[in-house]
């Protein structure tokens, strides 16, 4: 079993009208705020020995790594155990546990009644506890198959037997993973997804290095709903960022590059923008971060209020997730397109924001990105040239807003502190985008008609 890392994104599903936080809205949510007190408390000992006792072992220790709220899709930890078999050798697993409906499936899991809790009474609802034993998860059935060295060497490598190392880079349950395979220095990254989805991800990635993108080229077509990509060379922006606020990377350079994603991208499915969810992550920003709900609700209905007045310009070939983890670079070029699952139609200003978004975040998630705050104002006036700039900045705050719960499981100590530098970052971009609209309605107010798009059709 190898050690899970954490992830920056939760999606999320939940209705909300524009421009208003309903509580009306709201009522189903204390549910989801009992299953995460359920999940991260002491209450959670016994299921999970119940659980290993189905497999012959007997739980001696445990600790809580992640917890994963989707509001009104259910909550997921995942947890660290140690444990001894029959014969006294000791072991350690992960264990999974959900409050979300799964699905009767062949792979082995787990089914509980909750236990009570001081959130959740005895004669208030209970709900369903599913446990499985990592890489069993029930919704990604390749997991096991791609955390199997033997059969990674064979298939990946086309090296029988041979000794593959493997590590997860990522892991959200029941909905994907990304497992690094290295052999004799030549690493190969798996993408674990649910059942029917990997062929489209294929398709994906033929067409972009068809049209000279330099996104990861897959080895062979999926099987066990696992990709296999050729690693990318290239420094992460990320680390580019840190060293000298990436002042070899010209704004117009990422803007040309997302204008070169082909156009047979907008016969696959579209995503959403960050923006247009910012009630569903204001859920799970407040669940994060109970004590500033207040806050949290004001900003979501900011955005929410604001959005629709902005010019979003045309539906164009769009990457879907286009920041700095996903982008390797060599001076001032892209060498690497990574995380290509959300390229289909979408906006270009949605893409950017994604960036900015990010960007904003990044010195509450770690204090030495000193550079990036001047590298942020770079970008933003070089983007300002291609979109809207009270729409570039406000969706940018949306993307802001749902990875402040992300902060909680970023394995750091110190996680509440670089929560609410999160929450800061949100507040600060909605507020300059309000500003920049106030200003062009006076604008406006006195020459009539003055207001047009900042945006050039992408093809």
């Amino acid at each position: 079993m190898r050690k899970l890392s954490c992830v920056a994104h939760t999606a999320i599903m939940l209705p909300c009208s524009n421009g208003a936080m309903e509580n009306s809205r709201l009522k189903a949510f204390p549910g989801e705020e009992a299953d995460i007190a359920l999940l991260e408390s002491a209450a959670m000992h016994t299921p999970l020995q119940l659980a290993l006792e189905t497999a012959g072992l007997r739980l001696t220790s445990w600790k809580l790594v992640q917890t994963h709220h989707r509001p009104h899709a259910g909550v997921t930890a995942i947890y660290e155990t140690v444990h001894v078999n029959a014969a006294g050798d000791a072991g350690t697993d992960f264990v999974c546990a959900t409050t979300g409906k799964v699905p009767a499936t062949t792979t082995p899991v787990v089914r509980l009644s909750a236990p009570a809790t001081a959130d959740r009474t005895e004669g208030g609802e209970q709900p369903e506890l599913i446990l499985w034993r990592h890489p069993l998860d029930p919704l990604l059935p390749g997991l096991a198959w791609a955390c199997d060295s033997a059969a990674v060497a064979d298939a990946v490598f086309g090296k029988p037997g041979a000794d593959v190392q493997l590590r997860t880079i990522g892991y959200r349950p029941m909905r994907r993973a990304v497992i690094a395979a290295t052999f004799e220095g030549e690493e190969a990254f798996l993408k674990v997804v649910r059942p029917g989805r990997a062929d489209v991800m294929h398709r994906r990635h033929r067409m972009l290095a068809e049209a000279g993108i330099p996104a990861p080229e897959p080895y062979a077509p999926p099987q066990h709903d696992v990709l296999a990509l050729r690693k990318v060379t290239g420094t992460p922006l990320a680390q580019d960022l840190l060293d000298n606020g990436a002042m070899a990377m010209a704004p117009e350079t990422l803007i040309d590059l997302l204008r070169r994603i082909p156009a047979q991208a907008m016969e696959l499915p579209a995503r959403p923008s960050w923006a247009s969810r910012a009630c569903d992550y204001a859920m799970a920003a407040a669940a994060a971060l109970p004590a500033e709900r207040s806050r949290i609700m004001d900003v979501a209905a900011r955005i929410m209020g604001l959005l629709p007045s902005t010019d979003a310009g045309p539906v164009v070939p769009s990457h879907g997730d286009f920041y700095e983890a996903n982008l390797l670079v060599d001076g001032g070029e892209v060498t690497g397109l990574l995380d290509v699952d959300a390229v289909g139609p979408g906006l270009l200003v949605d893409d950017l924001a994604c960036f900015i978004g990010h960007l904003a975040v990044l010195p509450a998630v770690d204090s030495c990105y000193v550079r990036v705050p001047a590298a942020m104002q770079r970008f933003l006036a070089g983007f300002d040239t291609a979109v809207d700039p009270a729409g570039l900045r406000i969706r940018a705050a949306g993307v802001a807003l749902s990875l402040i719960a992300g902060a909680k499981r970023n394995g750091t100590d110190d996680w509440y502190s670089d929560a609410l530098g999160r929450l800061e970052a949100t507040e600060k971009l909605a507020e300059a985008a309000v500003g920049i609209a106030r200003y062009d309605d006076s604008e406006n107010s006195l020459i009539p008609g003055s207001k047009t798009s900042h945006i050039e059709p992408a093809f």
